[in-house]
C-alpha cells in the first residue's frame, strides 16, 4: 500500500528463510535482514508490540467484546499517540498531517516534524544503546574477516557443549553482525 521498504527485518522463522522469500526480496529490490537466531532482544520492537497486541486480544475476550474491533481501536490509538523517542505520532510522520481521533488535537508545525523527529529518535536510541551496553557489560570485539571462531549453539541435552566444537571462519562483518562458515555450511 505504501511502497516497497528499503529493509525488511525479520526473525529466522521458516517463512522468512525460504528460497521463495530470497527470490521475492531480490525481485522487489529490498534488503532482507535477519536477526540473530534465538536472540529476541535483537527484534525488541516487534516483541514488545506483540506483547501489547496479545494483551489487547486477551482483554477483549475477557470483556466479551469483538477482539478484531478492539485491535483496530488499539492500532488507531497507537498510531495517533506521540512516540516516546520521536515525540510525534507515527501517523503524523507517515502522512505529514495529524490523524483525527476522538481525543483533542494539537496542531504541529509540519515542515519541521520529520527533521526534529529523526533527531529525537536518534538521541533516544543512542541513550538506550549506552544503557544496554553498560548493563550487559558490552565490549568492542576485535574479530576480523578470516579469523577462526567458535559459535555458540543451542542446548539439545545436558551433554551439549555451549559452543559448536567445529571451528568457523569469519567471512563477513557489518557493525556487530558477524557471519561465519564451516565445512558444513
Amino acid at each position: 500500500m505504501f511502497g516497497i521498504p528499503k529493509v525488511l527485518k525479520t526473525d529466522n522463522g521458516p517463512p522468512w528463510t525460504s528460497t521463495e522469500m530470497k527470490s521475492f526480496a531480490r525481485y522487489m529490490g529490498l534488503h532482507h535482514r535477519k536477526i540473530t537466531p534465538y536472540w529476541p532482544c535483537a527484534n525488541g520492537t516487534a516483541e514488545r508490540f506483540m506483547r501489547v497486541l496479545g494483551k489487547t486480544v486477551r482483554t477483549a475476550v475477557i470483556e466479551q467484546k469483538s477482539w478484531k474491533q478492539e485491535v483496530h481501536k488499539m492500532l488507531r490509538n497507537y498510531r495517533a499517540t506521540p512516540h516516546s523517542t520521536t515525540g510525534y505520532p507515527p501517523a503524523t510522520l507517515l502522512f505529514q498531517r495529524d490523524m483525527k481521533t476522538r481525543l483533542p488535537e494539537l496542531t504541529l508545525e509540519q515542515p519541521e516534524v520529520n527533521k526534529e523527529a529523526k533527531q529525537n529518535d536518534k538521541k533516544a536510541k543512542m541513550e538506550m544503546k549506552k544503557y544496554t551496553d553498560r548493563k550487559r557489560r558490552a565490549k568492542e570485539n576485535s574479530i576480523d574477516i578470516g579469523d577462526t571462531v567458535l559459535v555458540s549453539q543451542r542446548k539439545q541435552n545436558k551433554l551439549t557443549p555451549p559452543y559448536d566444537p567445529k571451528p568457523h571462519r569469519v567471512i563477513g562483518k557489518k557493525n556487530t553482525m558477524i557471519t561465519a562458515e564451516t565445512a558444513g555450511g
